[in-house]
């Protein structure tokens, strides 16, 4: 008997990962405006980076010369830009539906802080 895996399965949910909606309108067929054939598909895995981009902070990074010399001077700045350096240039899968996979970088993050924040008030936890 032949064991099945699935890597990044989605959601148990099966919720948007990206707006946490569950009623949402299926993808269509090959020529959907959208880019693939994702037939009646509710959610479809993209790959996305795991911070938004940060203009100055990303000046600061390319900045930096010796890293190990900001770690000795800094420790506090070296982990907060180093941190950020790698989540910036890190990818995650996430789960979206066919109006969360078209948004770009900038309204995608914004949209998914609006419904984290709306989450964790919910669970009654400060933000």
């Amino acid at each position: 008997m032949k064991q099945k895996i699935s890597i990044n399965p989605p959601p148990r949910d099966r919720a948007c990962e990206c707006c946490g909606r569950k009623d949402m309108k299926p993808f269509g067929k090959a020529g959907d405006p959208l880019v693939g054939d994702f037939d009646g598909a509710l959610l479809v895995k993209s790959f996305r980076s795991m911070h938004p981009k940060d203009e100055k902070l990303d000046r600061e990074v390319k900045e930096i010369k010796d890293w190990d010399k900001l770690f000795e001077e800094n420790p506090k700045k070296a982990d907060r830009l180093s941190g950020y350096d790698q989540l910036v240039n890190s990818v995650s899968a996430s789960w979206e539906c066919r109006d969360c996979m078209i948004l770009n970088e900038e309204d995608y993050f914004k949209k998914m802080k609006v419904v984290h924040l709306s989450y964790l008030k919910n669970k009654g936890e400060k933000v």
